[in-house]
């Protein structure tokens, strides 16, 4: 009886058991498969749909709450079934049986979807221009005030080198806010120069115990011998700073960071950009003895939205590793016993 009421049905329906096997295919999903009734009914899902399409999260979200619910805009397809773009209406019936029912979308429709993700880029980039433009002014005036007081604490080291690291910091802040400007028109140019990363990193270990890391014992073990390394200076500051800041948090209370350099001499390679085998003997380590990474993170902790912090947005480590990927040097992590490790290589300049 309900398959003669499907059947009448003008949409694409598809009645799925709890193993996301086809039962039933209406006349109109047979034409939207582009395959017989005898050759859909008893088959996967995945025979026609990606297995890593957001349609098996949502019959999963379905059976557990045993609601249905509508996904206004979903691609189907795979090998054997030409992408679409698709609304579908899911819902449960008995035995952990689902309704798939399929409306494609009008060409209006896809055209004012289109229309609508156009306007909010452009508002999007308009804001994130706005933004950039008024943090410089209050950037500017922090700047010239750090400079005043300079003038007047010439006999106080320890809080010169405070204001100085205020006017530094400041500098950096602005450049980061030009190239994310650069990045929103789409104009992006990375310079790199050859920079002794020991000043770099005394200069990040500085302002990590200014802020974030004032519970923190740094411990600084350097290779004086490491050639200098082609970076650019002010992502390298924000790479380390990211990194010393999530040694600093494994900890509840006080604790140690140890920065090590090194040459290394395993010979750990890469692939440059234009696809030449690339070798990354210059190593930067950062390591902390806190809580640790969970296993079942571990593999993907660079991947957007990864992360084990209970606040955590999961973006810091994408960042890291994008900037390292930028000026060619690659980074991995081992988290085991008590203590966690990433690991910075850099290619060897001609300088």
């Amino acid at each position: 009886m309900h398959e003669d009421i499907l059947n009448e049905l003008r949409t694409p329906v598809f009645l799925i058991n709890k193993n996301n096997i086809i039962e039933y295919v209406n006349s109109i999903g047979e034409e939207f498969l582009g395959y017989s009734a005898k050759l859909i009914i008893g088959k996967h899902l995945d025979f026609f749909i990606n297995e890593d399409s957001p349609i098996f999260n949502l019959l999963i979200r379905v059976r557990k709450s045993n609601l249905g619910l509508t996904e206004e805009s979903l691609n189907l397809g795979n090998h054997h079934f030409q992408n679409k773009n698709v609304r579908a209406h899911i819902l449960p019936i008995s035995d952990n049986k689902i309704i798939v029912q399929i409306s494609q979308l009008s060409i209006s429709e896809i055209i004012q979807k289109q229309t609508i993700n156009s306007k909010i880029s452009k508002s999007f980039s308009s804001m994130v221009d706005m933004l950039m433009h008024e943090l410089k002014n209050p950037l500017a005036g922090i700047k010239g005030a750090s400079q005043l007081i300079e003038s007047d604490l010439k006999a106080d080291k320890n809080l010169l080198e405070l204001t100085q690291l205020i006017t530094i910091e400041s500098d950096r802040i602005v450049s980061l806010l030009n190239r994310m400007e650069q990045i929103s028109n789409n104009n992006v140019k990375l310079d790199l120069e050859y920079l002794n990363i020991h000043e770099v990193l005394s200069h990040c270990i500085k302002v990590a115990q200014s802020s974030f890391g004032t519970n923190i014992d740094f411990i600084e073990v350097y290779d004086p011998s490491l050639p200098q390394i082609f970076i650019n200076k002010n992502l390298m500051i924000q790479i380390i700073l990211n990194l010393l800041k999530n040694a600093a948090e494994a900890y509840s209370l006080d604790g140690k960071v140890k920065i090590i350099t090194t040459y290394n001499s395993n010979n750990i390679k890469s692939y440059s950009k234009n696809g030449l085998q690339t070798i990354l003997p210059l190593q930067i380590e950062i390591i902390d003895y806190g809580r640790g990474i969970p296993s079942d993170i571990l593999p993907n902790i660079f991947d957007p939205f990864v992360t084990s912090k209970k606040d955590g947005k999961g973006l810091g480590l994408s960042v890291v590793s994008s900037g390292l990927e930028e000026m060619g040097a690659n980074i991995d992590v081992s988290s085991d016993n008590g203590s966690t490790c990433f690991r910075i290589n850099f290619p060897q300049g001609m300088n």
